[in-house]
């Protein structure tokens, strides 16, 4: 057995633990790390996904009634179209990377994808206005906000989830910020769903390929390694979320919003230095990134209990 099976729980950990706090599937640490490992993309892709459904599942249905069902809810009028047109996208990303991949006869346009995406989520958590009111915490007041629009975000989101490997937060998150202007408190929630949804069509088309229950099968080491980083994620994913509700009742929205811009930023860099096969130094910043994850995130949550903004 290859030794990044090994370490498969401990980046299921260190992803969803990041992934629990901001609202992610963990994808976005998770394939680079396993690429870096040597892992195959489309490998690490179905794996990624896959470890989302056990790891995220008892977070989002203890969350899921709070996020708000009634009328003018964020439920209603965002969750519902995201999430329900991205569980249909997630059925289309694995054929397009397929299509990508015969037609360019590389992975390679599978990373510059992510890379671009990478630096676009970047760019827009730097670019994140301050909420006008960030101590709102109603449910009632998605007025306004149009549902085709939020559905056709949801379907890309779910193409791109399941063609990265991606829980889907990475995008949803500074759509709903920017362009819906969610509170940072229904955002970590809706993008937490949005990720179970979007990982459960695109873990389908994944299993799909599972041929002969032996390691070598690509499916096969997608589910081994999917199952393994569950272990780790299934403890890291409500941790996370438990911390960024701590984060959040200390009135510090913004900052946990913009701390992921930090991350983003180092997992960017390790993906750069991956494509250019500059494989030490990636490995290198995956490292990095994942002790500062764990280091940031617990010093971060103490540190905003002790120091509760002023009303």
């Amino acid at each position: 057995m290859d030794y990044y099976y090994y370490l498969a729980p401990l980046v299921g950990f260190v992803a969803m633990l990041a992934g629990g706090f901001w609202g992610l599937g963990g994808g976005w640490f998770i394939v680079p790390a396993l690429l870096t490992l040597g892992v195959d993309n489309p490998v690490a892709v179905g794996a990624s996904l896959l470890q989302m459904l056990p790891s995220t599942f008892l977070t989002i249905l203890h969350q899921f009634k709070s996020i708000g069902w009634g009328k003018n809810s964020w439920g209603l009028h965002v969750a519902l179209p995201l999430c329900g047109m991205a569980f249909l996208g997630g059925f289309f990303g694995r054929p397009v990377g397929v299509f990508l991949q015969e037609l360019f006869n590389s992975r390679k346009p599978h990373q510059c994808i992510y890379l671009i995406l990478l630096g676009f989520i970047l760019y827009k958590t730097l670019s994140l206005k301050p909420e006008k009111n960030p101590d709102l915490s109603s449910a009632d007041v998605a007025v306004g906000v149009g549902p085709i629009k939020t559905g056709i975000v949801g379907f890309l989101v779910g193409v791109l989830s399941s063609l990265l490997g991606i829980g889907g937060g990475t995008i949803t998150r500074p759509v709903m910020k920017n362009n819906l202007r969610v509170p940072e408190i229904f955002t970590g929630k809706i993008a937490r769903l949005a990720v179970f949804i979007t990982a459960v069509s695109g873990t389908v088309s994944y299993l799909m390929q599972i041929e002969t229950f032996k390691f070598g099968d690509p499916g096969t080491d997608s589910l081994v390694l999917g199952l393994l980083m569950s272990v780790g994620g299934f403890i890291g994913f409500p941790l996370g979320a438990w911390l960024h509700s701590q984060v959040v009742k200390s009135g510090h929205d913004e900052k946990a919003s913009r701390s992921f811009s930090y991350v983003v930023t180092l997992v960017l860099l390790s993906l750069f230095f991956k494509i250019i096969n500059r494989i030490i130094i990636s490995q290198i910043i995956i490292l990095i990134c994942g002790l500062f994850l764990i280091v940031f995130l617990l010093l971060f949550s103490s540190w905003s209990q002790k120091h509760p903004a002023a009303e």
